[in-house]
Order: structure tokens, then C-alpha cells, then sequence
């Protein structure tokens, strides 16, 4: 398990997509639906640790999203986003929970309250915690069409520090 500051700071190591032993700069793909791509993620920074980086849309919403990474060897959730999708946050604080989530302590978040993940020390899964996106520093607050979806992918990969630039060609959906 990793502390708090652990997690940031592998959030925030710079990584790139490995494709067939390599490390990409650029990759371009088309934008299907549903739209579903999973990418093993590595840091030339710090090569002890990988990532797996979960891009999934919904067969039945075209309009829910989630993105999401994990330390690909421990299976540890480090950041999620979810558009469209249900969660309750804890009941119980600790020391360890950072004071912004604590006006959420046991918040029901709905399908229309979209919302962002962080990890948090010591509860049963590493991504139990969720602020809404509305008291977030990320971006894009909510999916309207197509083109926020793509959006939302490019922006995710910068709050991941993802160094290869994704091209992601709109289909019509």
C-alpha cells in the first residue's frame, strides 16, 4: 500500500505509453464506440514502478466515461474519473483523509453528479474517496457530446502527466 504523498507522486511521474517494448511520443487512433482502450503506461523517471491507464464508455450512455490509473503491479487505484457513474463516499474520516474531501463524508454522488477519485491511506480500496468535479481543478465538469469526451481523455493525460500526445480522431457516434 502507499502513503498519500506516494500516490501523488506517481500520479504525477512523467510517463509514456510502451507499445511492443518501446516508449511512444505520439500515438493516433480513432475515437469508436464504444470507446474502450487500455495502455500499459512506464516512467523513464523511476522504471520501479508501471501503470495501467483504463479508458471505458459506456455501451448504454454514450455519455458516461470513466478514465482511470493504476499501478499496474500492486492493482492500486491511484486517480479515477467518473462521468455518469455512482458512488458513496465513506462514513468515517481518519487523519489521513486530506481536508478537501471532508465536506463529502458520506456524500451519495448520483449519475448527474460527475466526479473525480484520488487515492486515500488506509481504506478498503484505494479509491473509496471522490470530490465532485465541481471543486476539482480538472477541467471538463461534465459530458455533453462526442468532442468532451476526447477532451476529457486529453485533459485526464495531463493530470497523469502522460508524455506521449494522443491523437484521437472523432467518429460519428
Amino acid at each position: 500500500m502507499f502513503t498519500n504523498s506516494e500516490a501523488q507522486y506517481l500520479i504525477d511521474l512523467p510517463k509514456k505509453i510502451e507499445l511492443n517494448g518501446g516508449l511512444l511520443d505520439n500515438l493516433s487512433f480513432s475515437q469508436e464506440f464504444p470507446f474502450v482502450k487500455e495502455f500499459k503506461l512506464l516512467s523513464e523517471a523511476d522504471s520501479d514502478y508501471s501503470f495501467q491507464l483504463n479508458i471505458d464508455q459506456s455501451k448504454k450512455n454514450k455519455l458516461k466515461l470513466t478514465l482511470y490509473l493504476m499501478e499496474d503491479d500492486t492493482k492500486i487505484g491511484l486517480i479515477r474519473v467518473d462521468f455518469s457513474g455512482q458512488h458513496k463516499n465513506p462514513e468515517t474520516v481518519t487523519d489521513k483523509v486530506p481536508v478537501k474531501f471532508r465536506p463529502f463524508v458520506g456524500k451519495w454522488f448520483s449519475y448527474s453528479d460527475h466526479h473525480i477519485h484520488y487515492f486515500v491511506e488506509g481504506y478498503k480500496t484505494s479509491l473509496d474517496w471522490a470530490l465532485p468535479l465541481t471543486h476539482d481543478s480538472f477541467p471538463i465538469k461534465e459530458i455533453e457530446n462526442p468532442s468532451d469526451i476526447i477532451n476529457s481523455i486529453l485533459e485526464f493525460n495531463k493530470k497523469i502527466n502522460l508524455g506521449t500526445y494522443l491523437t484521437i480522431n472523432p467518429l460519428l457516434l
